[in-house]
């Protein structure tokens, strides 16, 4: 067997929804030969968690339940699954381990650590999207887990120049599962020039398809709702991932609603894959 480097940040509380974010990760685990990291954040107690609560020694509680739960998976993937236990911010520590283990993934349930169920993301959650320098899979704890657990992912991709960036991190995921990508051409309007800007970014994006050697199709929809487009599409194509960026372009009726990263993590019913969008800088007309 091969040396495992890379390793995947999981955000954990025992809460349904985290638990169902582990076993998630197990699947991810899996298949791209990495390790498993476990973050329980000492915080406000969850009262949907599973944790023993006899009233004394807190940490050994969870300790005994992170014990229970390695024994139960340890022997499901190949790399080893290790935990820590950490007292701050959750959002903060989860994304600070992720940064220094130079992990490449992290993976959370949208439920779960902060208390909010329906109308909005976990607040935790959010801000884990937000301040990650590293992609973020976000599920919700009724989703139901397949094997493989990637066979279709769903790249929308519409007129702005960053949505070409989660491009690269989707292929090298994909390619693990031999994914099919569904290249969704996103039209929220249709002014010559935008439709012109999507078409050419979908141009690009399909030449990088093309050459990872991956299956795809690509289709095109016009919607002012760009997020329930996306989400309705995912479904009638029974993918199993939206890779997404955290800011992307939105439409009159998207700002009424929250920014479309936003609504996408809190209305998909299916994992979302997430991207921060990275600052480039133009020198001479050049972007770099």
């Amino acid at each position: 067997m091969s040396d495992i480097e890379k390793s995947i940040v999981v955000g954990i509380d025992f809460s349904r929804s985290s638990i169902q974010a582990f076993e998630y990760a197990l699947g991810i685990a899996g298949q791209t030969q990495s390790k498993l990291r476990l973050v329980y954040v000492t915080k406000k107690r969850d009262i949907d968690s599973l944790v023993p609560r006899d009233g004394k020694g807190k940490n050994s509680a969870t300790e005994k339940s992170f014990e229970k739960l390695i024994a139960r998976y340890k022997d499901s993937i190949p790399g080893e699954i290790t935990y820590r236990i950490l007292s701050g911010k959750i959002y903060e520590e989860v994304t600070n381990l992720a940064k220094y283990t130079e992990a490449w993934l992290i993976i959370a349930g949208a439920h779960g650590m902060s208390g909010f169920e329906e109308m909005w993301v976990g607040n935790n959650a959010s801000k884990i999207i937000s301040h990650a320098n590293r992609p973020v899979i976000t599920l919700k704890k009724n989703f139901r887990i397949k094997k493989p657990v990637l066979e279709k992912i769903v790249l929308p991709i519409d007129s702005t120049f960053e949505t070409i960036q989660k491009v690269p991190f989707t292929l090298e995921l994909a390619q693990y599962f031999k994914a099919q990508i569904n290249v969704l051409s996103l039209h929220s309007s249709k002014m010559k020039t935008t439709e012109q800007r999507v078409e050419n970014n979908t141009r690009d994006v399909m030449e990088l398809i093309v050459k990872s050697g991956l299956r795809y199709i690509n289709e095109k929809i016009v919607d002012e709702n760009i997020t329930r487009a996306t989400i309705e599409y995912a479904q009638k194509r029974n993918a199993d991932l939206i890779s997404i960026m955290t800011e992307q372009e939105f439409s009159s009726q998207n700002v009424l609603m929250g920014t479309y990263a936003q609504q996408m993590v809190n209305q998909a019913p299916i994992p979302v894959l997430s991207h921060k969008t990275r600052i480039l800088v133009k020198h001479d007309g050049l972007i770099e």
